[in-house]
């Protein structure tokens, strides 16, 4: 079995708020946090929504080299953050003679579906709740006019 983190790639250093990469940008890396935090935040027309921040030992980065598509969302340091850094050829090399690593991506890809899914159950029960919230209020307005 052949460890990911013996194989070729190199560290990078990134100050506090440096973008690692851009929301749209076309993933050539695949990363994982040596020490700090990474901030992941998905963009959107009225505000950004932070999706996470990854701790040490977590990878990123992974789903654009997998799926061939630009990033999703934006990394960025939390404070001063070292991260490895490995190219698309060496991940799916690794991927080939270490069917561990295999495991870790696709249990990595799992843990943030699950997440994503409870955070969107989350915005749909408030949307029901501010919506029954409105309806009422309405009906108390409307009621209120009547008598």
């Amino acid at each position: 079995m052949v460890a990911f983190e013996e194989t070729e790639g190199f560290t990078r250093t990134y100050e506090d708020g440096e973008t690692i990469f851009l929301e749209g940008e076309q993933g050539a890396y695949l990363f994982i946090v040596v020490s700090g935090r990474v901030r992941i935040a998905k963009g959107g027309e009225l505000v950004s929504t932070v999706l996470g921040e990854l701790g040490p030992g977590t990878m990123f980065g992974e789903q654009a080299l997998i799926d061939s598509r630009p990033h999703s969302a934006t990394a960025s340091a939390v404070g001063i953050t070292e991260v490895a850094v490995y190219d698309k050829e060496t991940f799916l090399e690794t991927l080939c003679l270490d069917p561990e690593l295999a495991l870790r991506v696709i249990d990595s890809l799992s843990t943030r579906l699950r997440s994503t899914t409870e955070a969107l159950q989350k915005i749909c029960e408030q949307y029901v709740l501010d919506r029954t919230e409105l309806a009422l209020t309405q009906k108390a307005i409307l009621e209120s006019e009547l008598s």
